[in-house]
């Protein structure tokens, strides 16, 4: 990677915040004029992660390979702590959809979130499958249905379905399917993480969302299911969402079991 100083902007002469905030802060030094510098020797190091850039007071760092500069914020603008508390308490699973598709401007909205999740060494290795066709998420239930009946899992959701409930993909009109390598062992981590973020983000657009747990299982292990999907070679699935507009609103926060935390 390749970071461009700008030593004429650059008034860091005692403390070298770029290199203090650097995952490694010894590719960033200081030459013989005392001026900040990316060690060529260590440049291979660099994983774009930005965080030089974002902690300059100046604007004097710039990472070439990035073709947007890093967006300022007003620092003032956020919420507080009680408006954040309430918000992540708030956000509740969703299982009952109205029948209204997500524009598709929108499901990209949502899923843009998940641009900034915390990654292994910054590698930003996910891709998304989006089923936007209310008959395409029929078919993933349908097809879980079958899986579930060969695995002898569950009779009662298998009974329901043929009365005409899906208990599987709940009728949503959409289903976002996160994809990691199979190879790569912070696939699952990361899934999990970009996922919360996408729930979240979509809480805050007043869109409900919940985990598709039965079908995450089957696209793995139902060979007609993985052929429906058509993944890209090398990726799995690793979680996917059902998501649409919620038809009921919550007025209450339920209670949770207390925690069990460890001190060492």
């Amino acid at each position: 990677m390749e970071i461009l100083i700008d030593h004429d902007k650059c008034n860091c002469k005692k403390i070298s915040l770029c290199s203090a905030v650097c995952p490694y802060g010894f590719i960033l030094s200081r030459n013989e004029n005392n001026q900040m510098e990316l060690l060529k020797t260590y440049k291979q190091f660099c994983i774009n992660c930005g965080q030089c850039a974002s902690i300059c007071p100046t604007d004097a760092i710039r990472i070439l390979k990035n073709k947007v500069n890093p967006l300022k914020y007003d620092k003032k603008a956020g919420i507080s702590k009680v408006q954040a508390e309430l918000f992540l308490k708030t956000r509740r699973s969703s299982r009952t959809f109205k029948n209204k598709l997500v524009p598709r401007a929108e499901l990209e909205k949502i899923l843009s979130i998940t641009k900034w999740i915390p990654t292994a060494s910054n590698k930003q290795k996910l891709k998304w499958l989006v089923i936007e066709s209310p008959d395409k998420v029929q078919e993933l239930s349908r097809l879980t249905i079958e899986w579930i009946k060969e695995n002898n899992i569950s009779k009662e959701i298998i009974e329901q379905w043929e009365k005409g409930e899906d208990l599987i993909l709940r009728k949503a009109p959409h289903v976002i399917i996160a994809l990691g390598k199979g190879d790569y062992f912070w696939s699952g981590a990361e899934a999990g993480i970009a996922l919360t973020y996408l729930e979240l983000f979509a809480h805050a657009n007043k869109l409900g969302t919940c985990w598709a747990g039965y079908f995450t299982k089957a696209a793995n292990y139902f060979a007609p299911l993985e052929k429906f999907l058509d993944l890209p070679e090398g990726y799995k699935v690793f979680g996917s969402v059902m998501i649409g507009y919620p038809v009921y609103k919550m007025h209450s926060i339920p209670a949770r079991k207390d925690l069990s935390i460890i001190f060492r």
